[in-house]
């Protein structure tokens, strides 16, 4: 059966073999100089830079004998070091690309369009979450934990009803207690697999026991997740979150490094025939900036590039902080085990031998990208609201800052909310209950705010909103509706006490030329005006210089 990038790659084949001669032609002008002087650097670089391109690329177009053959000039090349080359090498590469001009003058190319750009990731209501739960006060904790992170939460107290429960209309996610009858509530799920659409929905099995082969037998079964009773609520959360969000979120960034133009458009094609969202640069000079600009969710890396080896780029990258979590798969014409060690020491999560099957490619981009996203996840995200850490928040309002430099017309807003006596919370209801409040709010501004809006927990009860695109009045009117909302929310103690609880809000524009130190600190004047004021309240700071 065809796959989705078959009349692609057919396509971008004809464009490799029509630029083929051109390849050929620089490994013969490279092998012309060597005659001249066996010990020029520079033609021994460029015909072992040749040859490698040809190692990657040729058996991806259906070429293998080509990547047999490039592949021995290589190791040569490589063998000859930085001595000079002689006779007996020159002849062997000779021979080499004669083998390969034949190989190429055997086929017939064709022209090829571009590769269409990958669309969009788009915003998705709240996610809608049965829970199957027969205990009624385990069932009740589960909705109100899920309720708190405004999930659309129906509940059912057994497997009979679940049925009946999940409708024509299958909910985003299933949380099925399995602590009874194990073989019912697995069941339950492969019902749901089997039925149309029944692959989108995440499902959660609760068990008394959470050995491996229990998770074994929960995954077997279509789980995505197998969680021990009594459960974890606060990771269970996380998890689900984490699992709606990849069906929600933007289209993973694929960041390739490789000066092979042939070898990136192959990359492109099977990755964006996928929904990746590629980008390909050949200076590894410009990784930096893009790493800055793009944020990629992977990269893909070569081994041999113009004037630096990729193995020193990928430890610069882990001598960075910010790239700690960045998964960074390793392309490499060498397949021993020394390449692969290396590859290793340098931090690379993985190493594939090029040419590389487009199957292979896909499954492992794949696993990288979610255990990179997951991991983000839980270095990003503060562990009690789910919302960005303090650090993260300010990472990302410094790229905001960036943005407003480069367009002065942009607008933007920092947003800093204080809860109100929330000491008193604690002292009278005890820190779960508080616990819960702030819980309660972060499931509040995650619902009621767009999906690009960067939410953030500054620390203790603070947190911080960065609204672009509207201007300081549009955003204090957005604020005043969450404050109007929050302010309305029943909360209810485990002793059974009800209350309820307000914030107060300092909001500044950003002005040109300005730092984020300097527009946090005027949304903190602002919201020690609303404090001062008499609490929940809003007030917008006046215009700065």
């Amino acid at each position: 059966m065809s796959t989705a990038w078959d009349d692609e790659l057919a396509d971008l084949r004809a464009v490799y073999l029509r630029e083929a001669r051109g390849r050929i032609d620089d490994l013969d002008r490279a092998l012309d100089l060597l005659a001249r002087d066996g010990s020029d650097p520079r033609a021994l670089l460029e015909l072992r830079r040749g040859f490698h391109a040809l190692t990657g690329s040729g058996a991806t177009y259906g070429m293998p004998a080509v990547s047999a053959l490039a592949l021995e000039a290589e190791r040569r090349c490589t063998a000859v070091g930085s001595g000079p080359a002689v006779a007996s090498d020159l002849k062997s590469w000779r021979e080499t690309v004669t083998g390969l001009r034949r190989e190429f003058a055997a086929a017939d190319p064709r022209a090829a369009p571009a590769p269409e750009a990958p669309a969009r990731g788009v915003e998705r209501p709240a996610p809608s979450i049965l829970v199957v739960e027969e205990d009624a006060a385990e069932r009740e904790a589960l909705v109100r934990a899920l309720g708190q992170e405004s999930f659309a939460v129906r509940a059912t107290a057994g497997l009979d009803g679940a049925v009946a429960a999940l409708g024509p209309r299958l909910p985003d996610a299933l949380i099925v207690d399995a602590a009874g009858d194990q073989g019912a509530a697995f069941a339950l799920v492969e019902r749901l697999r089997a039925q149309p659409g029944g692959d989108r929905p995440v499902v959660l099995v609760l068990g008394r026991h959470g050995g491996v082969l229990d998770r074994v037998e929960a995954i077997h079964c279509g789980a995505d997740g197998h969680f021990t009773k009594p459960v974890d609520v606060l990771a269970l959360v996380r998890r689900l979150r984490f699992l709606l969000d990849r069906e929600g979120a933007e289209a993973p960034r694929i960041l390739s490094v490789d000066d092979d133009p042939q070898q990136a458009a192959f990359l492109r094609t099977v990755l964006a025939s996928a929904g990746y969202e590629f980008r390909a640069i050949d200076d590894p000079g410009h990784l930096e900036s893009e790493l800055a600009a793009f944020r990629p969710d992977l990269v893909l890396m070569d081994v041999l590039l113009p004037g630096v080896s990729g193995y020193d780029l990928v430890r610069s990258l882990r001598q960075d902080e910010r790239h700690a979590t960045l998964p960074v798969i390793v392309l490499t014409t060498q397949g021993e085990l020394d390449a692969r060690i290396e590859a290793a020491r340098a931090g690379g999560d993985e190493h594939l031998v090029k040419p590389v099957s487009p199957a292979l490619l896909l499954s492992t981009v794949a696993a990288r990208v979610e255990r990179g996203r997951f991991l983000r996840l839980l270095v990003e995200r503060d562990g009690l609201t789910g919302l960005l850490t303090h650090t993260t928040l300010l990472e990302r309002a410094r790229g905001v800052v960036a943005k407003k430099r480069r367009d002065p017309d942009r607008q933007a807003s920092w947003v800093m909310i204080d809860l109100d006596r929330f000491k008193a919370v604690n002292d009278d209801h005890g820190h779960p209950t508080g616990d819960q409040v702030l819980v309660r709010l972060a499931g509040l501004l995650r619902a009621r705010l767009r999906q690009a809006d960067v939410v953030g927990r500054y620390g203790g009860e603070e947190f911080a909103v960065v609204l672009e695109d509207l201007t300081a009045e549009e955003a204090a009117r957005l604020v005043e509706r969450l404050r109007a909302d929050f302010a309305g929310i029943e909360h209810r103690s485990r002793e059974g006490a009800s209350f309820r609880a307000t914030f107060s809000a300092g909001l500044a524009s950003l002005q040109d030329g300005e730092s984020v130190s300097a527009w946090v600190h005027a949304a903190d004047r602002a919201l020690y005006a609303a404090k001062a004021g008499g609490r929940n309240r809003i007030v917008t700071g006046p215009a700065r210089r």
